[in-house]
């Protein structure tokens, strides 16, 4: 599956990542990477002639905007504006079931489910205050969510959001949206390995704002899924609350989403 380059400048490559691929890998014969396709294989280590430094991750099942810089300084950069949550970074999700609100503030702790403590492949969210034998070493987790259409997928309820993730803990958006009731579309491991039908996990990094001030970056992909005809031809739409899927009509609910909770939404927060 080729890697599609939407950015390059002499400090960073931004790619749009496919889904069920990995981003790097210590396996040299390891072909399914994100480095094997636009550089060495072992790019992402420092012995690396030509070295790659991942200011940011994606799982393996979701796609969409990654953030690769090519040297040490602008990594440095780009990880400041990471760690001092200046960035801002957007993801399309179907989920399942329609949800009940327009828009949501998720602030459940997510943590390490201890029944994977040993290979971290699975995290864990603190809803209530017995869950914490549950979900070790918690840290808060912020993130916002848009309904933006509803509809069915396989003639099973979906809801189509736009989430943006305020803090960047791992599987975040997973955890959040499995904690309150709404898994996202093919995601095996938060549906306790139910979810198995779709032929991919419906998460996507649709656009990263980074504010850097020698370059200033805003990178959009195209829409995702509704171009797919394996999850075109299963979906039936509903309700539409907002339009999304052109790049500037995105950027318009990305903005509907950055502003403060307004009276008159059907507004939700999700916290302990």
């Amino acid at each position: 599956m080729a890697v599609e380059k939407l950015f390059e400048s002499e400090n960073f490559l931004i790619v749009n990542k496919p889904f069920d691929m990995y981003i790097n890998s210590d396996d040299e014969n390891e072909k399914n990477t994100v480095t094997y396709h636009v550089a060495s294989p072992d790019s992402h280590l420092s012995s690396s002639l030509f070295p790659l430094h991942f200011v940011q991750r994606l799982d393996y099942a979701t796609s969409g905007v990654l953030c690769i810089a090519k040297n040490k300084s602008s990594a440095a950069r780009a990880g400041k504006l990471f760690e001092k949550r200046l960035t801002m970074k957007y993801y399309l999700a179907v989920v399942r079931g329609h949800v009940a609100f327009e828009v949501a503030d998720i602030e459940f702790n997510v943590g390490v489910d201890p029944t994977t403590a040993d290979s971290s492949h699975r995290m864990s969210a603190l809803t209530t205050s017995e869950a914490s034998e549950r979900c070790l070493q918690s840290r808060h987790a912020h993130t916002r969510a848009l309904r933006l259409e509803t509809g069915y997928y396989d003639n099973r309820p979906v809801s189509v959001l736009l989430l943006k993730p305020v803090t960047g803990r791992r599987h975040q958006l997973r955890v959040h949206c499995s904690a309150v009731g709404h898994t996202i579309l093919g995601d095996y491991t938060y549906s306790g390995t139910r979810d198995s039908m779709p032929h991919r996990m419906f998460l996507h990094a649709t656009r990263l704002v980074l504010p850097l001030p020698e370059e200033p970056l805003d990178i959009q992909t195209a829409e995702p899924f509704f171009s797919d005809p394996k999850f075109s031809s299963k979906w039936r739409s509903d309700t539409a609350y907002y339009k999304y899927r052109n790049k500037e009509d995105f950027k318009g609910v990305c903005d509907i989403l950055n502003k403060s909770y307004v009276i008159g939404v059907q507004y939700k927060m999700y916290k302990m």
